[in-house]
């Protein structure tokens, strides 16, 4: 169960302890490394032999083989062939049935994409016709990098492109903050002469962060299953891929906030110019704590990461005292209820950046290396 963002940093480091110490095959007892002599054979080549035991949990035989990758700090990364990335495609089918729910039909097609299918199939049936559009739709708002290639009435075939070549993992993180930082400043712009309109505008564009929150998250996922494509999506261990899938779910909530903070903003009428001013000061606070978090991230600076959560315990403070001071004993129910809703959504976004600023500092830690 996920603590509140208070705590979020805290419980990061230690998912990544034992993740860490999973993969390393941690049984509470110190693994010894097996030291093996470098051969010269034929003059020319250097030889090392391989563990017998690896051999046969991996299931090799002779003249099996195996792939040889560098890792950036120097060690050797051997794969058997089979694990590695193939030229075949994969597939997956979704069978709509008569009545079937619209959105079940949506959630499970990106559950494929994320699991990193390259072509996912639908075929309609005797389903309500409706359906097709209702998907094509739902394609376009949510997904990167997905093309319907057939369509008939029968069915839709659409193929996943990879994209992380033409749009690496942390460029395209960039984009999505950009896009987040931008909704959270025009979210309070709302509440300052703002329409119903303006309020609308903010919200539709969350779901351009959610198109790159699933494309994000379907690239880690590929990642992790396939540790040659760490390198190629601009990472350098399974390690990484834990910490940004964290930070990649923490802009989307960032986008969610800033989206319902646009809303409780159109609900609120009349809010005197002394309280919009206090509001716009806090938002003001929390963006710089986002934006500087993401900073961080990016160029793997620590003293940026610890500006932004020392920052975001400042947005905390003013919390508290503007609450006070902006809701007017005459304010309705639902007046009130929309005030403390937006600044709880203003407090929550300086917590997540503080969240992706505490995964920055530890990821500035190099792993150990072994002895």
């Amino acid at each position: 169960m996920r603590p509140p963002p208070a705590q979020y940093g805290m419980w990061v480091r230690e998912r990544y302890i034992v993740a860490i110490g999973y993969q390393a095959g941690m049984t509470g007892e110190t693994r010894r490394p097996d030291f093996r002599k470098v051969q010269v054979t034929g003059g020319n080549s250097f030889v090392v032999s391989l563990p017998k035991s690896w051999v046969i949990d991996v299931g090799l035989r002779a003249k099996d083989p195996v792939a040889v990758m560098v890792q950036p700090d120097s060690s050797l990364l051997i794969i058997p062939r089979r694990d590695i990335r193939t030229t075949s495609k994969s597939e997956a089918t979704l069978e709509a049935s008569q009545g079937l729910d619209k959105d079940f039909l949506l959630r499970h097609f990106i559950s494929y994409y994320l699991a990193g299918y390259d072509t996912i199939r639908i075929t309609l049936g005797k389903a309500d016709s409706s359906l097709r559009g209702f998907i094509r739709e739902g394609i376009r708002r949510k997904l990167v990098g997905v093309e319907i290639i057939e369509e008939s009435s029968g069915g839709i075939l659409t193929q996943c492109l990879s994209g992380y070549v033409d749009l690496p993992l942390k460029k395209a993180l960039e984009r999505m903050a950009i896009i987040a930082s931008g909704m959270l400043s025009d979210s309070v712009g709302v509440l300052k002469g703002g329409t119903r309109g303006m309020a609308e505008e903010v919200i539709e564009r969350d779901d351009e962060v959610d198109r790159f929150y699933h494309f994000l998250l379907r690239q880690l996922n590929i990642a992790v299953r396939d540790r040659s494509v760490i390198q190629e999506i601009g990472l350098t261990s399974t390690r990484d891929c834990l910490g940004y899938r964290l930070v990649v779910k923490s802009v989307e909530r960032v986008a969610d906030h800033a989206a319902g903070i646009a809303a409780q903003a159109a609900n609120l009428q009349s809010v005197s110019e002394g309280a919009v001013k206090k509001v716009q000061e806090m938002t003001a606070l929390s963006k710089k704590v986002f934006d500087g978090s993401i900073a961080a991230l990016l160029r793997l600076d620590g003293k940026l990461a610890e500006d932004a959560i020392a920052r975001s315990k400042e947005v905390v403070q003013m919390e508290g005292k503007i609450s006070r001071e902006v809701l007017a004993p005459r304010m309705s129910g639902a007046q009130v209820a929309s005030k403390k809703l937006m600044l709880e959504s203003i407090r929550r976004t300086a917590e997540y950046g503080s969240d992706i600023a505490e995964i920055a500092i530890d990821l500035t830690v190099a792993e150990p290396q072994s002895v």
